[in-house]
């Protein structure tokens, strides 16, 4: 069956975005938008737009972008539909990245309860939901509560996903975080590392390495480990850089950490 005209502009816009040509996806995003008059459509242009506009840091347009979708989705779409549980999951990250974070938790929720009813408890949806849901937590301080949800989330992936996955290394990192939030950055350390090497292995230069890398050289830091946390900071600037997000906090927040060791062992590291 020959594919119609939207689906075809859908696939080679998930195209510019997998190459990370943003810009010019928006572009295309919006000249579709204006063209298409059938609403049901304009669910995943308006989606992918947040998306592409939450890679460019233009959170106000994402978020824009993403309630507009979700509006059109819960008009047109089955209650427990699971592109309507993705709209959800897109909303709840974008404000996860406004940190809007209590905003956030509900919209959250909302999928969860879509996928439970909708999806095996194994589907990795419902994991990956919970993880997005504990990092809402964490980061309005319910760190008891973070880190019991994230735990328990790092067995289900080593069960489902083995030891070395995204989901994993993802429950890594944020454990790592929670630890540091108690005080135990060695504890914290080896998490840290083991993200490290599962992003690396599976992504290789991606935002998540790069971040990774960061929690890393700031947990290094913390132990005054100042030249190994350098050589992990400096790798987090320079993926960053190499990604073309350059107006990530996260870049300057390994900027402004390189000069916090060169500080401390007072030569260039």
């Amino acid at each position: 069956m020959a594919k119609s005209q939207s689906q075809q502009t859908i696939e080679e816009i998930r195209t510019l975005l997998a190459d990370r040509r943003f810009d010019e996806a928006k572009t295309r995003l919006h000249a579709a938008l204006e063209e298409e008059k059938d609403e049901p459509q304009k669910i995943a242009l308006f989606d992918l737009l947040s998306n592409a506009c939450r890679q460019t840091n233009d959170l106000e347009s994402a978020l824009s972008a993403a309630k507009t979708a979700l509006d059109l989705g819960e008009k047109y779409l089955n209650e427990d539909s699971l592109t309507l549980a993705a709209l959800l999951h897109n909303l709840s990250m974008t404000l996860d990245q406004a940190q809007n974070y209590s905003e956030a938790i509900p919209y959250a929720e909302k999928e969860l309860s879509i996928l439970r009813r909708s999806v095996p408890a194994t589907d990795r949806r419902v994991a990956n939901c919970l993880l997005s849901l504990a990092k809402h937590h964490y980061e309005l301080g319910r760190f008891g509560l973070a880190k019991e949800m994230v735990q328990d989330l790092l067995t289900r992936y080593k069960e489902h996903d083995g030891e070395e996955s995204l989901g994993v290394s993802a429950c890594l990192n944020n454990l790592g975080r929670i630890l540091e939030h108690e005080g135990a950055e060695e504890e914290a350390l080896p998490l840290f590392q083991q993200s490290v090497h599962i992003r690396q292995k599976l992504l290789g230069s991606h935002e998540d390495t790069a971040f990774s890398l960061l929690n890393l050289g700031t947990c290094l830091a913390a132990l005054a480990e100042w030249k190994k946390a350098a050589e992990a900071l400096i790798a987090s600037r320079d993926m960053y850089e190499e990604l073309g997000m350059h107006d990530s906090p996260y870049l300057q927040a390994a900027r402004d950490n390189i000069l916090l060791c060169w500080n401390n062992v007072c030569t260039p590291c």
